[in-house]
């Protein structure tokens, strides 16, 4: 594992130098859970590794009919133009929004699990992300793209990405990248492979300092898939483990 300053120009250019961080305590794994996130001033990488009802729409999972989250703006990465899209929390009300959830652009970006997207907290002090929804179950594909991807774990879990009993990392090519924010302007950039210009790691072949690591549950990072096709990360959960 090791430690640098990462220019994302051509993902980041428009969030400019942010900060990002997210704490989580989990209350369930269960079949019905709900976890919350604690999101710092500035920019959080963050994801819904549960399913909500009636769907995972930023509008559902961070409702701001009462104001709650005003000011605030999530970003998206769309994998195929390279660009991020984002939605800002207003108001409702002649000078906000008319939409019923308080979004300006509807709410409509989807953070199903595995996904994962900016979150802006315009505030100066941290606030509580809940989400509240079903784990979900079974053999779980989450499809990383050619290029770079902003994802989450399918699951409520953390740690290591390879070897953690829940998300087990397996299939991806020699040359791939992970990227987890430690501090406002550093990333913790795991690399795997066995050749010269690529890490030693000891469960699979990742940087000296070990497989890819994140903190949190609900914490995303980015994945960039240096292969020609796509790299399936299946997750496997059931509500008897």
């Amino acid at each position: 594992m090791r430690t640098k300053t990462l220019l994302l120009s051509a993902l980041l250019g428009a969030l400019g130098s942010v900060a990002v961080h997210a704490q989580t305590n989990v209350y369930s794994l269960n079949a019905v859970g709900y976890i919350n996130i604690t999101a710092e001033p500035g920019f959080n990488m963050i994801s819904c590794p549960l399913i909500a009802s009636p769907n995972n729409n930023v509008g559902t999972l961070l409702n701001n009919a009462t104001g709650t989250y005003t000011g605030d703006s999530v970003f998206f990465y769309n994998n195929a133009t390279g660009t991020l899209g984002s939605d800002e929390a207003e108001a409702i009300g002649p000078r906000g929004t008319t939409n019923a959830d308080g979004w300006a652009n509807g709410g409509t970006n989807v953070l199903a699990p595995g996904v994962a997207c900016w979150f802006q907290n315009v505030a100066s002090s941290n606030i509580t992300l809940t989400f509240v929804g079903t784990v979900p179950s079974g053999a779980l594909t989450n499809t990383l793209a050619v290029g770079y991807n902003m994802v989450g774990s399918v699951l409520p879990t953390s740690g290591d990405v390879c070897s953690n009993s829940l998300m087990t990392l397996t299939n991806y090519n020699i040359g791939d990248e992970v990227f987890v924010f430690t501090n406002p302007s550093t990333f913790t950039i795991y690399q795997s492979g066995t050749g010269r210009n690529y890490g030693f790691g000891y469960n699979g072949n990742w940087t000296a300092g070990g497989d890819p690591t994140v903190p949190n549950v609900g914490q995303g990072f980015w994945y960039q898939n240096n292969g020609t096709t796509a790299v399936n990360w299946v997750e496997n959960y059931s509500v008897s483990q």
